[in-house]
């Protein structure tokens, strides 16, 4: 269907015929009127009048309508219909009626739905049905511990799904809840990571890296350091990935010494494992830059030590660096 209106297809030919029924209409109930005929007479004429007017249906073929509903009010109240027809023709040929109007009548008598959703949500409005939209609050992870029970269990399911140590919390306050289903749900999931990390620790410590590229060693330390974060491997089992993530990190920095973050990894693995000694020769053999990441590792670990002598020769070096360098770092 175009999107013009009615108006753009007013024809002389539907009006001629509309008027040539109302006339042929008005004669006949005039002549029966002054008796110039009789009641059968009249009968016999009227229909003569709408079957020749059916036959002039080609005249409407762009739409029927108006044909039909002619000859109905024609046959049932003589000229006053045909008089009704013409004016309706008329007016709906001078309403301008838009493709999407049309769309939506067609559409509300067939009985399908309504395929706008522009003009279905203005409808749900004007009636009172459509839910307007407000602020929503952002529910954070420990308020769904607190919230609906199916909630929860989403939250638990995601926790399987995609864990990460800083779940850990969570996952124990799930353990502690009042709800025994949420209980057992998270004890499910603690024994599924639980197994998992396992598996994933002897998979990561029995693979031999004698000939592995710098790049995998420190993946495979990256990992076993992220193992070791979990919570879920024994306590000497997460002492030992600490120790060999820390190897491994040793054999990066022989390979490439400049790689920092190898050293960054290094510094935390060992102030995890308590390798203080370990860690001041470190800050004492290394040249850093303020804002560099091995920097904050390193002061982190001895300010957890206590020990500001170090402490303050590496401010030392990195004000002394900056002042001389612009940036880069002084040598032992």
């Amino acid at each position: 269907m175009s999107s013009q209106s009615f108006a753009a297809r007013l024809s002389a030919g539907p009006v001629l015929a509309l008027l040539s029924l109302l006339a042929a209409e008005s004669a006949l109930l005039t002549a029966w009127l002054q008796e110039a005929l009789s009641e059968a007479a009249a009968l016999a004429a009227h229909g003569v009048v709408l079957l020749a007017f059916l036959a002039r249906r080609a005249v409407f073929a762009e739409d029927l309508t108006i044909h039909v509903v002619a000859l109905l009010l024609a046959a049932c109240s003589g000229p006053a219909g045909a008089a009704a027809a013409l004016v309706l023709y008329v007016v709906l040929a001078r309403t301008p009626v838009s493709h999407h109007e049309l769309e939506s009548w067609y559409r509300q008598i067939s009985g399908v739905g309504e395929a706008n959703p522009a003009v279905a949500l203005h409808a749900q409005i004007v009636d009172g049905r459509a839910r307007r939209a407000g602020r929503v609050s952002i529910d954070h992870f420990p308020s769904v511990l607190e919230g609906a029970l199916t909630q929860q269990q989403a939250l638990l399911g995601l926790i399987g799904l995609a864990y990460h140590p800083d779940y850990r919390p969570l996952l124990g306050q799930a353990l502690r809840s009042a709800e025994p289903s949420i209980r057992v749900h998270a004890a499910a999931v603690s024994v599924k990571l639980r197994a998992r990390a396992r598996l994933e620790f002897q998979k990561a410590r029995g693979r031999d890296h004698r000939a592995e590229p710098p790049a995998s060693l420190f993946s495979r330390a990256t990992e076993l350091a992220r193992l070791a974060a979990g919570g879920f491997l024994d306590e000497a089992d997460a002492r030992n990935a600490r120790e060999v993530a820390a190897g491994l990190c040793e054999e990066t920095l022989t390979l490439i010494p400049e790689h920092r973050p190898a050293h960054v990894l290094l510094c935390t693995l060992l102030a995890q494992l308590g390798r203080w000694e370990d860690v001041i020769a470190r800050s004492a053999a290394t040249p850093f830059r303020r804002g560099d990441p091995q920097a904050e590792a390193l002061t982190q670990s001895l300010m957890q030590l206590g020990r500001t002598k170090e402490l303050h020769a590496i401010l030392a070096r990195t004000a002394g660096a900056e002042a001389l360098g612009g940036g880069h770092a002084l040598p032992v």
